[in-house]
């Protein structure tokens, strides 16, 4: 057996049944092959384009809040009750509801449960996102380094607005550290790094005297949390969405400055579930490192190089044939 190491312990754990909208804590869940049971289970389609929408196109999403009336399970999708911002609250199951939160996000949209991957017309893009949107998506000029992410599913996210079957915007967890938001506090003291702001399934808290992005050095190893085995697949790159306003949360670009100068706007990484089972608040956090070798780590180094080119140049590639339609 590989040595395995305890890096921390599960301190928070985190669903959102509506994509974009505000979660809440849970103090145990069982993780499947895709993902958190109940986590973004739900989402809004804006019914004037035609699309899923995301935070990043209607970022007041994140002044409502969705919860759970039952207990949801990886059988079915439950009904949800979202608590507007000015207090009234909706229910999926009410007659309603896409009335309600149309008038309350001020253009038509609908609410919809999780589709199966062979609705295509349902995760589509009315038009494929090239080099353009995704500037505006991450708010830079120029585009960010995306070799954390395969170009198979780079390309996917170009044509749907979801991966096919996952309302997620990539993989099926996000994992944050305690360490990088207690590093990140260091290097900018006026910065506000609640752990909200970044939206994570699973905030780790690692030991006293561990600095910097501890995460960042598990990627291509396993992490073994009660019954569950997770893959760290890749660093998270982020979006404009963690400097927005929330519920309890103010605007704060100060959160993205400090990003975009200490980890070329990486925080947390992605996670896929290689065996399923419960996992609780509390639970030890051990890491079986990659087996990788310095050389092929260096080959790996040089491969994300190659992979960041072939993705941005096909972003490119989309906004040329994007213009000439």
């Amino acid at each position: 057996m590989k040595e395995r190491i305890e890096v921390g312990r599960v301190k928070e754990l985190w669903r959102y049944p509506v994509k974009s909208m505000e979660g809440a804590r849970v103090t145990e869940s069982f993780i499947g092959k895709a993902g958190m049971s109940g986590d973004r289970h739900w989402a809004l389609k804006d019914e004037s384009l035609g699309e899923l929408s995301t935070v990043r196109k209607l970022p007041k999403l994140l002044k409502f809040k969705a919860r759970y009336q039952e207990a949801s399970n990886s059988d079915r999708v439950p009904p949800v009750t979202i608590e507007l911002p000015d207090g009234r609250t909706v229910n999926s199951t009410d007659d309603n509801v896409n009335a309600v939160l149309s008038e309350a996000i001020g253009k038509p949209v609908s609410l919809w449960p999780l589709q199966p991957k062979t609705n295509l017309k349902h995760y589509r893009l009315n038009v494929p996102a090239g080099a353009t949107a995704m500037k505006k998506q991450f708010a830079t000029k120029e585009l960010p380094d995306m070799s954390s992410v395969s170009w198979r599913m780079m390309m996917e996210l170009a044509i749907f607005t979801t991966p096919l079957g996952r309302y997620h915007d990539v993989y099926p967890l996000h994992l944050l550290t305690s360490g990088s938001l207690e590093t990140l506090k260091e290097l900018e003291p006026e910065g506000d790094f609640q752990v909200e702001r970044f939206r994570p399934n699973l905030l780790i808290e690692t030991p006293q005297g561990v600095a910097g992005f501890e995460e960042f050095q598990w990627v291509d190893g396993k992490l073994y949390i009660g019954e569950v085995v997770l893959k760290v697949v890749s660093r998270t790159v982020r979006c404009s969405m963690p400097a927005q306003p929330q519920v309890a949360i103010t605007k704060d670009a100060k959160v993205l400055r400090a990003l975009e100068a200490h980890t070329q706007r990486h925080l947390g990484v992605n996670i896929s579930v290689l065996k399923p089972g419960m996992i609780r608040e509390g639970d030890a956090v051990r890491l079986e490192p990659s087996n990788r070798s310095g050389a092929l780590r260096r080959v790996d180094a040089l491969s994300s190089k190659v992979r960041n080119r072939a993705i941005q140049g096909s972003f490119k590639l989309i906004d040329r044939f994007t213009k000439r339609r």
